[in-house]
């Protein structure tokens, strides 16, 4: 097949037609699955490119073409070609056309979850994109940055960028850039700040400003955010209707990307509304069309659906292989060390930009100088003094405020993977997996259930500053129930009380009590009769105070390297001393020698 093809493209180089548009016209044609042709086209393409072109037709070739590639959904070759294009120009000494490059290089890795090269290409694409004065590129990059942080929940960041970006497109006066930037308000406002009257408002005004530009694909996806407001707002009537129509727009469109968002989200609101058929239907095409792209991001959220929607028809089997899909992405995307090179990267930026403010400062200053001659000397040394010990005192402040913000953060990410342990979750499937084999459903669709709710409420708390205490007594509930059954009973346990009095109005922080109960479980069992855990929960003068009863052989509380007390209670010692500082409260955690067992008792705020 290569030989074939290798001599069809030498004869129709003798017939003068151009090599490469031969070869992209070939590309285009070939299947995703045809793996090797592909291959070869495009060492081919690299070749072909590089001797039939030169500066600006070998730069607009190799773009081209890693479109081609990116419509393909291949970012691998992606990012071969925009990196070729960026090395053209940099030959051609066009760093404008080479920046951009960069920033899309920086495009194709978010789009599949890589968030910290894509930060880094992107700081990067701006810091030329400043050097040039291409200010619609910068504002493009600043959008771009802010989708970043969104994805991360860094939330002011996210603001401060989509901010930057927003008032260069006002300055620019492009609609088409204004439009845009309208709607990315939106969605910050719909996902960040839960404001959905700022939220709606945004996404008119760029529907607006689309439809007077004739811009059919993104008036579309304006039509689709509506919906979505819609739908999380209740007005499911609308919001359906709304679904099918940009559904049908984006598949006439062969837009995959939009479509496979517009089948999740009206896959969602049939799963609300009670027609499960449906969403199952809809939530799997989703599934399937985006399993066949590299957007890691947005088939994390379909899989969880589609899992809740095969649970809820009763498909027990479908609907542990989607759990077990999502679990696997959100291990893949949402992992620790991420999140600290992102902050690392955020650090290194701020600094990068204030050197950058510096320099621009003494060169004017400079000019000044040379203007005033003496006096101006003194003045120019007075200001430099100052500024930079101005400046060393915010980058103190700052890195203060930062590495606090980033343990937090350590911390809880931490405590999270302690919560939901891999060996934990593998173990709860496989019992629930053994009620499916052994047709004891009615077992399994419970099991299935409380491991569903255990699994969003723990990521649910991983992200929040404090949780009511009657979804910290939930989480401990189904905890310890889905502990019994991995266990197979070998333990009892009691919440008193089961139902404490407003609970649902108390709040404390979040993650704090599991990890003891945890240890209760692994190293507070009798090996000789049944395990006991009791847990009481009292109010006092502000505090909420849990104390964590088990009747094993009891701790040394005077051997500080006791395998009672497990990696995670370390992390909650560091988690107090935070929680101290920023509620300015007492948290406190004490063991108890008993005699028989141990008693743990944690000593909580409550935060309003």
């Amino acid at each position: 097949m290569r030989l074939g093809f290798l001599l069809v493209f030498l004869f129709t180089s003798l017939l003068s037609f151009s090599q490469t548009e031969l070869l992209i016209d070939k590309l285009k044609n070939t299947s995703n699955d045809s793996i090797s042709q592909i291959s070869f086209i495009k060492e081919l393409l690299v070749k072909s490119i590089e001797i039939e072109f030169d500066d600006s037709a070998e730069f607009e070739n190799f773009n081209s073409t890693g479109l081609i590639f990116y419509a393909k959904n291949l970012p691998e070759y992606t990012e071969e070609f925009f990196y070729l294009a960026q090395q053209s120009a940099e030959e051609m000494g066009d760093f404008d056309r080479a920046a951009q490059m960069i920033m899309n290089i920086g495009v194709v890795r978010e789009m599949s979850g890589d968030y910290v090269a894509a930060l880094k290409n992107y700081q990067e694409s701006l810091k030329a994109f400043n050097k040039t004065g291409n200010k619609k590129s910068q504002s493009l990059v600043y959008n771009n940055i802010a989708i970043v942080h969104q994805e991360l929940d860094n939330d002011d960041l996210a603001y401060d960028n989509l901010k930057k970006s927003f008032d260069l497109k006002i300055e620019i006066g492009d609609s088409t850039l204004i439009a845009s930037g309208y709607n990315n308000f939106g969605v910050f406002y719909e996902e960040q700040r839960n404001n959905p009257d700022s939220a709606l408002f945004c996404y008119f005004k760029a529907k607006q400003i689309y439809i007077k530009l004739g811009d059919k694909r993104n008036e579309a996806i304006c039509e689709n955010n509506i919906a979505n407001l819609l739908f999380q707002t209740g007005d499911l009537e609308n919001a359906r209707r709304s679904f099918k129509q940009t559904i049908e727009k984006f598949r006439n469109a062969e837009d995959n990307l939009w479509l496979s968002r517009a089948l999740m989200y009206l896959g969602q609101l049939e799963l609300q509304d009670g027609n499960i058929s449906v969403a199952v239907d809809l939530l799997a095409e989703s599934v399937e069309i985006l399993s066949d792209t590299d957007y890691s991001r947005y088939l994390l959220e379909a899989s969880g659906s589609l899992a809740q929607a095969y649970l809820e028809s009763q498909d027990y089997k479908n609907s542990a292989l989607m759990f077990q899909l999502y679990v696997n992405l959100k291990d893949s995307i949402l992992t620790l060390d991420k999140h600290s090179e992102i902050r690392k990267l955020e650090i290194k930026y701020q600094s990068v930009q204030k050197d950058l403010e510096i320099a621009e400062l003494n060169e004017d200053n400079y000019k000044q100088q040379k203007r005033s001659e003496r006096i101006l000397y003194f003045v120019l040394f007075i200001t430099v003094f100052l500024s930079l010990i101005i400046v060393i005192v915010w980058m103190k402040s700052r890195h203060r405020k930062l590495v606090l913000q980033n343990n937090n953060m350590q911390i809880k990410q931490q405590l999270l993977q302690n919560q939901m342990n891999p060996h934990f979750l593998f173990n709860v499937l496989t019992s629930i997996q053994n009620f499916v084999k052994n047709n004891e459903n009615e077992n399994a669709s419970g099991y299935l259930s409380d491991f569903s709710r255990l699994t969003r409420i723990v990521l649910q708390s991983s992200a929040m500053e404090s949780i009511s205490l009657e979804t910290e007594i939930e989480l401990l509930t189904k905890y310890l129930k889905l502990e019994q059954l991995r266990l197979n009973n070998s333990f009892d346990y009691v919440i008193e009380p089961a139902n404490f009095p407003e609970a649902n109005e108390i709040s404390i922080p979040p993650m704090m009590v599991q990890p003891f109960v945890e240890n209760a479980v692994k190293h507070g069992m009798p090996l000789d009769h049944k395990g006991q855990i009791k847990i009481t929960i009292s109010e006092k003068s502000g505090y909420i105070i849990f104390e964590v009863e088990d009747n094993g052989s009891g701790l040394n509380i005077e051997k500080s390297d006791s395998s009672h007390v497990s990696m995670s209670t370390g992390i909650i010692r560091e988690r107090t001393e935070i929680l101290k500082q920023k509620f300015k409260k007492d948290v406190s955690v004490n063991y108890e020698k008993c005699d028989i067992g141990t008693k743990v008792v944690i000593k909580l705020p409550e935060i309003f």
